[in-house]
């Protein structure tokens, strides 16, 4: 399998940036490429959706505070009704709600620490790939077997390594983004029976 992610650009000079065919390394790199691809395109969905929805409850918030607010903010009433006033206290207390949720949901999921770790992986492993073509630049299989093999391994247990590190990470950002969720919430709860 060769590298197919890349772009062909016909003003690339870079040396050994030809597709190599049947190699462990690359087949491992392209296989770790195309599993860090398909996580950061879905985390990157799930982040857009709690931005968009975050954004969207606190401009609600913001707008129905300033309406709710209006005498002490502009000196002049704009809901002078009142049901009118309570609606819009409706929205707030909803857009308020679903902001919140919002947070906890990003926050409890990692969204945006998975999306950024996942790029950042992604971008390691096609460094590593490059590395690998540069190493093995001009080895030819019959007669440099022995130097490519070595390559071969030296370059599968730095691939591993960073497989581990990022498994490692998600762990802790998983583990730490459940305390920081749950201090928030309870704190925030504490301070409400004060």
């Amino acid at each position: 399998m060769a590298l197919t992610y890349a772009v062909i650009n016909k003003n690339d000079k870079r040396h050994n940036s030809d597709p190599i065919d049947d190699d462990v390394a690359i087949d491992e790199i392209d296989f770790y490429i195309a599993e860090y691809t398909k996580r950061v395109t879905n985390f990157e969905a799930k982040k857009k959706i709690n931005e968009r929805f975050t954004f969207v409850s606190l401009v609600i918030v913001l707008l129905s505070a300033g309406l709710i607010y209006s005498p002490f903010l502009f000196g002049v009433d704009v809901l002078e009704y009142g049901y009118l006033r309570l609606i819009v206290s409706l929205f707030l207390s909803i857009a308020g709600m679903i902001l919140f949720v919002s947070y906890l949901v990003n926050r409890l999921k990692g969204y945006t620490r998975a999306w950024s770790r996942n790029r950042l992986m992604k971008e390691q492993l096609e460094i590593l790939a490059r590395e690998y073509r540069l190493s093995i630049r001009g080895k030819k299989l019959p007669t440099d077997r022995e130097y490519i093999n070595i390559e071969q391994e030296n370059i599968l247990s730095k691939l591993f390594e960073l497989e581990s590190k990022n498994r490692i990470e998600t762990h802790v950002d998983i583990v730490g983004d459940y305390i920081a969720a749950h201090e928030g919430v309870f704190g925030w709860v504490k301070g409400l029976r004060k």
